[in-house]
């Protein structure tokens, strides 16, 4: 697994480095059917990856965000998104990255997302922790919620997708709330600067990378409701595990 984790590591510095070359530039942005962005840069990134993955592991599924499924035969899988957090790429605000994670067997083994503009890299293996650059990753020791930052990509999805009731207990009854969204959010659940991320709406390329990420850091992860992590959620809640119960009652009630 080694091996696996350091040539993903490898593919999403190599990815990051395509999207920079479009970064606050003046690019065409596509809206996909699901209402998404989309941009060349996105594309450009997952080909390159899709491209390597096939040469060095030709065995091994894939499952990326813009060109969809390729089965494999080892029983591994490698899921991507080439660029998480495409609004803020195309608006020249640097919270995005490039993730990759590789599932064995339904779950995920290793996550890994690289931020382009800041030359940062996370990476978690199962038992082996998370790191940001070859430092350790920890998350925080904060243990009441009202002491607690909680990041959202969007406090509008919370309303659409759960309930106006359960973000307004949210936005009662912790200390501070800000919407660094996307990778970025759970960069900093990881690294114990902020307390939990929340989104209301996921996809299997979301959760992937996040899942050993924020584990491997001593942190927790459910869907907003509290149910085990699986890579079929459509909901996220990650934390520092300390106050990831009290969370989910604002959802639960």
């Amino acid at each position: 697994m080694k091996e696996l984790l350091d040539f993903a590591v490898e593919l999403a510095e190599r990815a990051g480095e395509i999207t920079l070359e479009y970064f606050r530039k003046d690019i065409q942005v596509e809206i996909k059917p699901d209402h998404s962005p989309v941009t060349i840069a996105d594309r450009l990134a997952e080909e390159m990856i899709r491209r390597e993955i096939e040469k060095r592991f030709p065995q091994d599924g894939i499952l990326g965000e813009e060109f969809g499924e390729k089965a494999g035969t080892s029983g591994y899988r490698w899921i991507l998104d080439p660029i998480d957090g495409t609004k803020s790429f195309i608006r020249g605000i640097a919270m995005y990255g490039a993730m990759i994670a590789v599932e064995k067997d339904g779950e995920s083994r290793i996550g890994v997302i690289r931020f382009p503009p800041s030359r940062e890299t996370v990476s978690a293996l199962r038992g082996h922790g998370c790191f940001c650059n070859g430092e350790r990753c920890k998350v925080s020791d904060v243990d009441s919620p009202a002491q607690a930052m909680i990041v959202a990509s969007s406090f509008n999805d919370i309303i659409k997708h759960q309930s106006e009731a359960s973000l307004l207990r949210l936005l009662k009854e912790t200390g501070l709330q800000r919407t660094w969204g996307d990778c970025y959010g759970y960069y900093l659940v990881a690294d114990g600067r902020v307390e939990a991320a929340i989104d209301a709406r996921m996809h299997v390329w979301d959760v992937a990378p996040f899942l050993p990420i924020i584990e491997e850091a001593g942190g927790r992860v459910t869907d907003v409701y509290g149910n085990e992590p699986s890579l079929a959620m459509t909901s996220m809640l990650a934390s520092n595990g300390k106050i990831h119960d009290t969370l989910v009652s604002f959802f639960r009630e």
